[in-house]
């Protein structure tokens, strides 16, 4: 070997060494590093739905418990789409991210068919994309309301997050309903009820210490002020009623027959045909069943008191509306999980007069306002629960026991347990997966988890994910270099800065070619310029 080409191999492999010692020192440690400002839990709490036009008592809850935990924690509400309760959450801070999915409406109305629909949601990518959030955001627990919602539930369990599902209705009675409840305990490490109405299914299949109740409550009595009753005359004489000595209202989010709308207009023409000096309210989004809609409209107006009656969409301010009436009606023909409406109406003082529905009598009772229980269809009971109210006081409201059972002060000493629970939850997982010595992945490679598409760098105990398909063809990568592994394995790393296509962005990220054969340039060159050399020689010889 001449000197001049053990000089070539040398510089070679001191540039091999120095490539090889740059990319060990930029790409740290392969075991995953601690996230700043780690302290904090990081809850993330998912809405089944969320409403454009209306909200749901499933909603307000959550918006509720949103506002009370980020006090606390680190909190992201996501939801499915823009809507009224994306907008309360970001007035309160929160923050908000929109990730679309579906729900599953065959445990709350059980058909028998749920274990095939669970196999094909495992299986056909529905839990993609949010597994892919729940990647980037890395939340220490999430927190799944209504018994629908069990997507980010299995998406969430299948990183070994710690999952909370909120019970907001109860499950419709029937030979599947034991499969329901089974996959919401197979999925939930904390199963809370908004009544013990909403848990009953549950303290058959899950042990006690997996479950919690914890009622919700209504910010019209926060901090110890009790709203004022008095309504603005001016307010009521907007509608235009006819003598109007009495209002009686009806609220529900839309129309739905479950919510017994019918009932109460049947009720209110018994009371029509009895007294003058009644009139009636409907307030319900028109979204829901538009036929219903129709048929409980006609109702009144083939009748002859159609006067007497006024039919309102969805109102931002309830406040308002529940100060102009008397007496609220909830004639639910479901078992209701809770009864938000009528919690509201008893805190600002109205009568309230429900059927004995689900978590209605539950609420109903705490109140002392058993009396005003109906049997569910019993419209005559109705009306006469209705003038019972009118007439006499033994209706009265007692507020202030209403807030001691229901609100703001009660919900909050009951949420300082849950969120000492949920911390457990959260250690206990840390602990689970620090015992469960995942294999560390190597660093300044390429990887991507087994049901995501999203690629990223791993890079200073970090997953850095690439902004676009053009940066990370910018950074000289293919596809081919993309290494698969386990979720679970890709969630153990926080993620890292975004590479851009940009050098700012790039910084530390070793830019790669195409590679070749070891050698074959070399020799490839050494061929050339010997060639080269001959011809110089037989052109001056």
């Amino acid at each position: 070997m001449s000197g001049k080409t053990a000089a070539i191999d040398r510089k070679g492999r001191r540039k091999r060494r120095k490539k090889i010692a740059e990319k060990k020192r930029l790409s740290g440690s392969n075991l995953p590093r601690k996230e700043a400002g780690n302290s904090c839990l990081k809850v993330m709490l998912f809405s089944h739905i969320c409403g454009k036009r209306f909200i749901t008592g499933a909603e307000k809850y959550l918006s509720l418990l949103a506002k009370e935990i980020s006090r606390h924690t680190d909190c992201t509400l996501v939801v499915p789409e823009d809507g009224i309760l994306m907008k309360e959450a970001e007035a309160n801070g929160i923050k908000t991210v929109i990730e679309p999915f579906s729900i599953l409406w065959s445990i709350y109305r059980p058909d028998g068919k749920l274990a095939p629909t669970e196999t094909s949601v495992l299986g056909d990518g529905s839990l993609a994309m949010l597994i892919q959030l729940l990647q980037h955001r890395r939340p220490d627990i999430v927190i799944v309301n209504s018994c629908v919602n069990a997507l980010p539930a299995m998406a969430a369990k299948s990183l070994g997050i710690p999952v909370v599902w909120m019970i907001m209705e109860k499950i419709h009675e029937h030979e599947a309903a034991p499969q329901s409840a089974q996959l919401i305990n197979r999925y939930a490490d904390l199963i809370v009820g908004v009544s013990n109405h909403s848990l009953a299914l549950f303290r058959e299949i899950a042990p006690d210490e997996k479950l919690m109740l914890l009622p919700p409550s209504s910010t019209v009595c926060e901090s110890g002020l009790l709203p004022k009753f008095q309504a603005n005359e001016e307010e009521t004489k907007r509608f235009r009623f006819p003598d109007c000595k009495h209002l009686i209202g009806f609220i529900s989010a839309g129309m739905q027959r479950e919510k017994g709308l019918e009932h109460f207009l049947q009720m209110a023409l018994m009371l029509c045909a009895k007294r003058q000096d009644l009139c009636f309210l409907c307030i319900a989004s028109p979204a829901g069943d538009a036929d219903y809609d129709r048929y409980c409209r006609s109702v009144v107006e083939q009748s002859e008191f159609r006067d007497r009656f006024r039919f309102l969409g969805f109102q931002p301010d309830l406040e308002r509306m529940y100060r102009l009436m008397d007496v609220v009606v909830v004639p639910s023909l479901i078992d209701e999980g809770f009864g938000m409406i009528a919690l509201e109406a008893l805190l600002f003082g109205k009568k309230t007069v429900a059927y004995r529905s689900g978590g209605l009598e539950e609420v109903l009772t705490a109140a002392g306002q058993e009396s005003m229980l109906v049997d569910k269809g019993d419209i005559s009971g109705l009306a006469g629960k209705v003038q019972e109210g009118l007439q006499s006081q033994s209706a009265y409201v007692d507020v202030y026991r209403v807030a001691r059972s229901f609100g703001i002060e009660a919900y909050r000493a009951r949420l300082a347990s849950f969120i000492s629970r949920i911390g457990v939850l959260a250690a206990m997982a840390g602990l689970l997966k620090a015992a469960a010595h995942l294999r560390p992945l190597k660093p300044g490679r390429l990887y991507r988890g087994s049901q995501t598409p999203s690629v990223y760098l791993l890079q200073l105990g970090a997953k850095r994910p690439f902004s676009s398909p053009k940066a990370f063809r910018f950074c000289g990568f293919r596809l081919s270099d993309v290494v698969v592994v386990s979720e679970r394995r890709l969630f153990a790393y926080p993620v890292g800065l975004e590479i851009r296509q940009d050098r700012l962005s790039l910084g530390r990220v070793i830019k790669r070619g195409r590679r070749k054969k070891p050698g074959k340039r070399s020799r490839k060159g050494n061929t050339v310029r010997r060639f080269k050399t001959r011809k110089k020689m037989r052109i001056s010889v």
